[in-house]
């Protein structure tokens, strides 16, 4: 627990200069953001993410993972696994789970990345209509689990209520947020953010697996007969939710983690999925050592299964951050509001993959699965994202 007297024994100077200039008020709302933290673990964190940080490939033999490819399988493959998938849906033992903290700002949209819209129809929507659509071939309800964050929770839920829950049954979409971590000057500095707290951000994508814990999701679940958990973000038009082929594969297989992968392009800017001793692990392109952008065949694209149990068990087991460089708004000196350089410090969910026992990878055509919608002109922008809508028929 760190305290106002602590911060000039951990180099945090500029703060405690601000503090001359608090007022009381002020001062024991910081005090209060203090009381959770722990410098030593902050000063550890720089260390080692930021100071210490360098690239390089996993240890061990590294290798493409065993694929079935979807477009190579035969029509009765296809539908013994669809039958396999629809019966599990039916009876109740997939759940639905967005990753949706994110804000639109590379999108130079004002809210939520999920309120983003092509033709009046939204991300959230065109999710939401793959799941009714699903869930009345089906003749059952999908529990929908929605993470959201600190910078949009509310703005997501007022949409949601604004558009009556997309005519989804309201007690079976449940809202919950992932972490927050201090966020730092480059030389190490706690922050104040435009309000006078301490300058937080969510702690990336990783912190889905904590949070579902922390918030009893997992007893939730297991009380529903939830075996599994089906997993996907909010920025891609084309994933198929709950798609039954997929579904049937992890049920067929019983495996703790099961993935769809694309094969990636030259140079493409998507993780690489691999084996690294018998492990699967995501090699995430901002961290590709020089040399391997081409050397593996699958692409993450970030839809995956997992066994419920598995995940329970692996949630209790520490997760690594990664490092992030974001100009975010802030409290200079003077008190005035600036953007800055800020390090950021993220977990990426992929890397619960290491605790997993069994594997199996689908691999399908970026064409009809994959177009992710990151910025607002050029590459994975609006207009890529909506063209994949119309020559998908989606819109």
């Amino acid at each position: 627990m760190a305290t106002l007297q602590d911060l000039p024994n951990y180099n945090h100077h500029a703060l405690s200069e601000m503090l001359t200039m608090m007022s009381e008020e002020e001062k024991n709302k910081l005090t209060q953001d203090l009381s959770s933290l722990n410098l030593d673990e902050v000063a550890a964190l720089y260390e080692n993410v930021y100071v210490n940080r360098h690239v390089e490939a996993p240890a061990g033999q590294l290798t493409d993972v065993e694929t079935e490819v979807k477009s190579e399988m035969t029509e009765e493959r296809l539908s013994e696994l669809e039958t396999l998938g629809r019966q599990a849906i039916r009876e109740g033992r997939f759940a639905a789970l967005l990753m949706a903290g994110g804000q639109g700002t590379r999108l130079a949209h004002p809210g939520p990345k999920g309120t983003f819209s092509f033709d009046e129809i939204s991300l959230f929507e065109l999710q939401a209509k793959q799941l009714l659509k699903i869930s009345a071939e089906c003749n059952t309800t999908i529990p929908w689990f929605i993470m959201t964050s600190d910078i949009n929770h509310e703005e997501t839920l007022e949409f949601f209520k604004e558009h009556h829950f997309f005519n989804y049954h309201e007690e079976n979409i449940t809202f919950f947020k992932q972490p927050n971590i201090v966020a730092l000057s480059p030389d190490g500095q706690l922050l104040l953010n435009t309000k006078g707290e301490l300058l937080t951000s969510p702690n990336g994508n990783g912190g889905i697996f904590e949070a579902l814990a922390a918030t009893g999701l997992y007893q939730t679940m297991n009380k529903r007969g939830i075996d599994y958990i089906y997993l996907n973000n909010i920025d891609n038009v084309l994933v198929k939710v709950l798609d039954p082929v997929f579904c049937g594969l992890a049920v067929e297989s019983g495996a703790d983690v099961t993935t769809k992968t694309i094969r990636p392009l030259n140079g493409e800017s998507v993780g690489r999925v691999i084996m690294a001793d018998d492990k699967k692990q995501v090699m995430e392109y901002t961290e590709l050592p020089e040399g391997l952008e081409n050397q593996f065949t699958n692409g993450n694209i970030g839809i995956h299964i997992f066994r419920r149990d598995f995940l329970e068990e692996a949630s209790t087991q520490a997760l690594p951050y990664h490092l992030a460089v974001k100009n975010l708004e802030q409290l200079d000196e003077d008190f005035a509001v600036v953007k800055k350089e800020t390090l950021k410090f993220e977990k990426f969910y992929f890397d619960i993959f290491r605790y997993a026992e069994t594997f199996k990878t689908l691999q399908v055509d970026r064409e009809s699965e994959f177009s992710p919608l990151k910025n607002k002109e050029g590459k994975d922008s609006i207009e890529t994202a909506r063209q994949a809508l119309v020559d998908n028929h989606i819109i």
